[in-house]
């Protein structure tokens, strides 16, 4: 059984309320061979909520080993919480129930949303000043699952 990112499967889980479906995705959950999170949601984020960019040193690694964090794209938007750290806890509390989650469905592969905050196989989305807003690495759920053994991989992974 796989672990999907819900926004690959359909469900408007995205900053931005909507989805970005993926078909291969959508028929693993509906054959039963996938289990749907977000764990932005899981972390008691909103939805819709603004876009999420992380900090120098950037990415989930950066985040769990308590040197990174994160912060709302545009700075002061409302309807988030505006408190890097009050972010950050959020992020990692999603990346915690996420692993809970997975270890009891005993998962060991997770296609996960690349670019995202949390599920970021490849790459994150970085302040302008660490030189580009596309920065390689992992989310913080991503890297989680990664450190617990579980294989993250984007929907380039799955064949057809």
């Amino acid at each position: 059984m796989y672990l999907v990112s819900a926004c690959l499967a359909g469900f408007n889980t995205r900053y931005d309320g909507t989805n970005c479906l993926d078909e291969r995705v959508r028929k693993l959950v509906l054959s039963g061979l996938a289990l749907p999170v977000c764990p932005e949601q899981l972390g008691g984020l909103p939805t819709p909520r603004p876009p999420m960019e992380f900090f120098p040193p950037c990415g989930g690694a950066s985040v769990l080993d308590g040197m990174g964090g994160v912060f709302c794209m545009p700075p002061g938007k409302a309807g988030l919480q505006q408190d890097p750290e009050a972010l950050k806890d959020a992020l990692l509390r999603g990346a915690r129930e996420t692993l809970r989650v997975a270890l009891a469905y005993g998962i060991k592969k997770a296609i996960l949303k690349d670019g995202s905050p949390s599920c970021g196989t490849g790459y994150v989305h970085c302040r302008e000043s660490a030189g580009g807003r596309k920065q390689p690495g992992r989310g913080v759920t991503a890297e989680l699952l990664w450190r617990k053994g579980i294989e993250v991989a984007g929907v380039d992974s799955l064949q057809g």
